[in-house]
């Protein structure tokens, strides 16, 4: 296994003398730091490791679209995460690879960028709270939680996001259970930390969904776009690949045989927006 980090270390360094300084110097990033993260995070992780062995093209691509959008992939951190998954190849055989994703923290500080918003929060709404959404000319959320009943998993019934602009304008997205579940259900990356109350306390996966769709009607920066059309498009399935110039693609139907090939930094701007519609 020394090895095998060795040889990781060996090619990560050379995208820090290369390609990282590039992408990571617009959004004031230490390439350094970044480097030595990445490096933590792939060496606690047998199965990051794993990938490096069977599918490099896949985790490279994911550090690169990492530090392209700004953020960097730690769990401590929780903005970002390398997620490796055993996934079906055309010739039927299975390979390690590597899904990156945007974590709470991550989506919050990329919708934060365009300087139009200026607070956003989410709330879990649990059986026995009073809640009351108005819509119409002026909307408007009334939540009083009960902290005298349960407030645990099954008790979820809505999760809602709220953001603030620079007029002073709310905007807010509510999901109902049913919404949270058709959302994990249509995810091709199999999550267990949906209405977990041991490893997901904070319910992060559920006020994320809501997070998402309130996105959609927020102001955002070329690279937030960038950033929530790599989370969209691995969450239906797809897998981040590099071509032979390091130039980062999209393979579609990733967990069979892959069926369509994208150019992310050709492509990427619209569909992040046809994602969002």
């Amino acid at each position: 296994m020394k090895e095998v980090i060795q040889e990781f270390k060996t090619s990560l360094y050379k995208y820090r003398d290369i390609h990282l300084p590039l992408l990571l110097n617009k959004h004031n990033i230490n390439t350094n730091q970044f480097v030595e993260i990445v490096l933590s995070e792939v060496k606690k992780n047998d199965n990051l490791l794993k990938a490096f062995q069977e599918n490099p093209s896949s985790l490279f691509a994911s550090i690169l679209a990492g530090a392209e959008v700004g953020l960097i992939p730690s769990d401590m951190i929780g903005e970002f995460y390398l997620i490796p998954k055993s996934i079906k190849q055309g010739d039927g055989k299975y390979k390690m690879s590597v899904f990156p994703t945007i974590g709470y923290k991550g989506l919050v500080s990329i919708l934060l960028r365009s300087g139009d918003i200026t607070r956003i929060h989410t709330e879990v709404v649990y059986e026995g709270d009073k809640f009351q959404p108005t819509y119409g000319l002026e909307p408007k959320i009334v939540h009083k939680p009960n902290f005298k009943v349960d407030r645990t998993s099954d008790k979820i019934t809505h999760t809602y996001a709220v953001a603030k602009n620079k007029q002073g304008e709310y905007q807010f997205a509510i999901l109902t259970r049913k919404d949270i579940e058709a959302i994990r259900d249509m995810s091709k990356i199999p999550n267990d930390l949906y209405f977990n109350d041991k490893n997901n306390p904070n319910r992060w996966m559920e006020r994320k969904c809501a997070l998402i769709q309130l996105s959609k009607m927020l102001p955002k920066d070329y690279y937030s776009k960038k950033a929530i059309g790599i989370d969209t498009l691995v969450e239906s399935g797809s897998l981040l690949t590099l071509d032979e110039n390091n130039n980062i693609n999209i393979v579609e139907n990733a967990t069979s045989k892959p069926s369509r090939y994208r150019n992310i930094y050709g492509t990427l701007s619209s569909l992040s927006e046809e994602t969002n519609n």
